[in-house]
C-alpha cells in the first residue's frame, strides 16, 4: 500500500463502516417471507449505487407480452404451436408470460411534471419522529410559539407547572412535513443505519410481493424466495420520467430458489 506522495493523487476518500467483517456475499435479490419485504444484498447495492435513504424501483416487460398476445407476435404465435396451445385462451396466456416475463430493479429516479417541474411529496413523519424534531429544536419553537397569536398555546408553554416533555409534545403538532422530491419506486433502508453503498439494503413493495410470490400461495410466508443476480450483465434500459427520456442501469433477475428463512441466533447463509 502505497503512504507517500499523496499530493500526485487525485483520487477521493469516503468512509469505511467500522466493524466490517471479511465476509463474502453473493449478490442476490430476496423476496423475503415477510409479506411485502424485499432485501438486496451488498454487491447489488454497490453495483446499482444504491445507498440507505434511496429507492429502488421494478421494471418488468408484462405490458409488452400482453400487446405481443394481443397483436399475435410471430414469437408468440411459434410458441403457442410448439406447446399445442390454442392464442388467445387463458391456458396459452399463463404459459406465455411463464416463459417471457422477465422482472429487473433499478435505481429509483425522480419524477416530472409534463413542464419539467420535479414532482415533490410530503415527508413521512411519525408522531415520534415530531416529538424528536421538537425535542432538538425546542427553544426555537418555543420562542416561535411565544411570538404566535395562540394565547390557549402560549398560556400553557409558559405555564411552570407544565412539564417540559408536555410542552414539547404540543410543540410536536407544530411540526410541518417538508416538500421533498418525489422518487419513482420505494425507499431503502439499511437496518443497521450504515450510510453509502455496497451494505444490504431492505424496502418493501406489497404489490410486486405478491406478483413474485403468486405461484407460492400458503408457503408465500414462509419461505424466503432468492434471486440469483449477475452483476455483470446490466443492461440499459430507456424510461419516461415524465418529462424526458432517460436510461437507467438495471439488474435482471435471475433463477430463483425458495429458502427457509434465517433463524436468529444461527449461522446467517453467505
Amino acid at each position: 500500500m502505497k503512504t507517500n506522495g499523496l499530493n500526485t493523487m487525485s483520487f477521493g476518500f469516503s468512509a469505511v463502516n467500522a466493524g466490517q467483517r471479511n465476509v463474502v456475499v453473493a449478490p442476490e435479490f430476496i423476496a423475503v417471507s415477510t409479506e411485502g419485504n424485499f432485501r438486496i444484498t451488498a454487491p447489488v447495492s454497490k453495483a446499482l449505487g444504491i445507498a440507505n435513504g434511496d429507492y429502488v424501483m421494478f421494471l418488468n416487460n408484462l405490458d409488452e407480452i400482453d400487446t405481443a398476445i394481443s397483436e399475435k407476435n410471430e414469437v408468440v404465435v411459434n410458441f403457442c404451436e410448439e406447446q399445442g396451445l390454442e392464442l388467445g385462451s387463458v391456458e396459452a396466456a399463463i404459459a406465455i408470460h411463464k416463459e417471457f416475463d422477465m422482472w429487473a430493479i433499478a435505481k429509483g429516479i425522480v419524477e416530472y411534471d409534463t413542464k419539467g417541474n420535479q414532482r415533490t411529496c410530503a415527508e413521512r413523519l411519525t408522531k415520534k419522529d415530531k416529538v424528536k424534531f421538537a425535542a432538538q429544536n425546542y427553544d426555537a419553537m418555543f420562542e416561535a410559539a411565544m411570538k404566535s397569536d395562540n394565547e390557549e398555546i402560549k398560556s400553557t408553554l409558559s405555564d411552570p407547572d407544565v412539564e417540559k416533555e408536555d410542552k414539547i409534545d404540543i410543540l410536536s403538532t407544530f411540526v410541518v412535513a417538508r416538500e421533498l422530491p418525489k422518487y419513482r419506486g420505494s425507499k431503502v433502508a439499511n437496518p443497521a443505519g450504515m450510510s453509502g453503498t455496497g451494505v444490504s439494503l431492505n424496502f418493501t413493495d406489497s404489490n410486486v410481493w405478491k406478483q413474485l410470490k403468486a405461484d407460492m400461495g400458503d408457503e408465500a410466508t414462509k419461505s424466503n424466495r432468492v434471486f440469483d443476480i449477475d452483476i455483470d450483465k446490466m443492461i440499459d434500459v430507456d424510461l419516461n420520467d415524465g418529462y424526458k427520456t432517460v436510461t437507467v442501469k438495471a439488474i435482471v433477475l435471475g433463477q430463483y430458489t425458495d429458502k427457509e428463512p434465517a433463524r436468529i441466533g444461527t449461522k446467517v447463509e453467505e
